[in-house]
């Protein structure tokens, strides 16, 4: 917060303004920086909702969070189910070896549960999840080894109608 001698409602804009016009008056004489930034990014908006989401996007533009934060961030508020790999590593000596770090709100779990997945933690129902989806594509690799004998419905092609 700026330092000013004189309280906003004093000043003739804090006196002879009303309504958003006086808002963005009192935000630009009190505040500074991304302070501000969010301040008036919130002026237009309705509800709690758009708020928090607007304020979300001064800290993405900021750089203050990153893509992945804003999008969980926003997904937390629309409540919608969200998960992301925040990092995956290999094992250059044995590239076998690695593992995955994930990221996911409680709207996630929440979902996984509704589905059927147990667990005493968040993290054992989203290991469950994540070695369901390990499993699947370990299935689908054994099945897409036929070498071309069989024929395969995940493959689709789609060519140009010269004619057209």
């Amino acid at each position: 917060m700026a330092n000013k001698l004189i309280p906003f409602a004093m000043t003739p804009k804090g006196l002879m303004t009303k309504g958003k016009t006086r808002q963005i008056a009192q935000a630009n004489y009190e505040l500074e920086g991304i302070e501000l930034k969010k301040a008036l990014a919130i002026i237009d908006c309705d509800t709690d909702e758009a708020k928090a989401k607007a304020e979300t996007q001064v800290e993405l533009q900021e750089g203050v969070i990153t893509q992945s934060e804003a999008e969980k961030r926003d997904a937390i508020v629309d409540k919608k189910p969200w998960v992301d790999v925040k990092k995956m590593d290999v094992n250059v000596d044995d590239p076998k070896q690695g593992y995955m770090e994930l990221d996911w709100n409680d709207e996630f779990v929440a979902m996984l549960q509704d589905k059927g997945y147990t667990g005493e933690s968040d993290e054992s129902v989203v290991n469950k999840w994540f070695n369901d989806i390990c499993r699947t594509v370990l299935l689908q690799e054994i099945e897409d080894q036929d070498y071309g004998l069989e024929v395969q419905d995940d493959v689709i092609l789609v060519k140009d109608d010269e004619n057209k």
